[in-house]
């Protein structure tokens, strides 16, 4: 077994263009770096939870929306075939058309207005990320760190170096220290 295991990891260095004797010698200070789980930071934190909480109301806002949109004109669908006795072929022709036409634009503005809100959420995430950034820099400097990676990418690694919960909770302080200036303004 630790044959094959040292065949893979002189596999891997070669890979990478690193020779297995350079690793093999200590260094004076082992280059630090921390890593997190990025999937974890938007729905671990407060600020995250908030949201994802706007961002699923003002998605089921929308599908109610549509719900109610779409009974209203099965309700006059209705009511327009039964008056489709009274009414000459032209008129109802004419009815339908228009019914028609009213049911393909309020699609279109439901289409509309899915497409607005999925560009609203992503803006949102955007902002809430690059909000992010300036506590990874802090976090950074404070452990000395040279760099910080996501999870995914590390291999292998002591996980004392993930700083996760750490960015959480300075999301969750800087945010709770955001609202708190907020509600002192109001």
């Amino acid at each position: 077994m630790r044959k094959i295991l040292a065949v893979f990891l002189v596999g891997v260095f070669c890979a990478v263009g690193v020779s297995p004797q350079s690793v093999a010698q200590p260094y004076e200070k082992p280059p630090p770096f921390l890593f997190i789980n990025q999937e974890r930071i938007l729905p671990g934190s407060r600020r995250g939870q908030a949201l994802l909480a706007e961002e699923d109301e003002a998605r089921e806002a929308l599908v109610a929306e549509a719900r109610a949109i779409d009974a209203a004109f099965e309700q006059e669908e209705l009511a327009l075939n039964e008056r489709r006795d009274q009414l000459s072929p032209e008129e109802f022709r004419e009815l339908a058309a228009d019914f028609d036409r009213r049911v393909i634009q309020a699609r279109q503005d439901q289409d509309d207005k899915s497409a607005e809100l999925a560009r609203t959420v992503d803006l949102e995430r955007r902002q809430f990320y690059a909000s992010v950034a300036p506590i990874l820099v802090d976090l950074m400097d404070r452990y000395g760190a040279n760099a910080i990676l996501d999870e995914k990418s590390v291999l292998l690694a002591a996980q004392k170096l993930n700083i996760t919960n750490e960015v959480i909770a300075e999301i969750d302080a800087r945010w709770d220290e955001s609202k708190t200036s907020a509600e002192t303004l109001e």
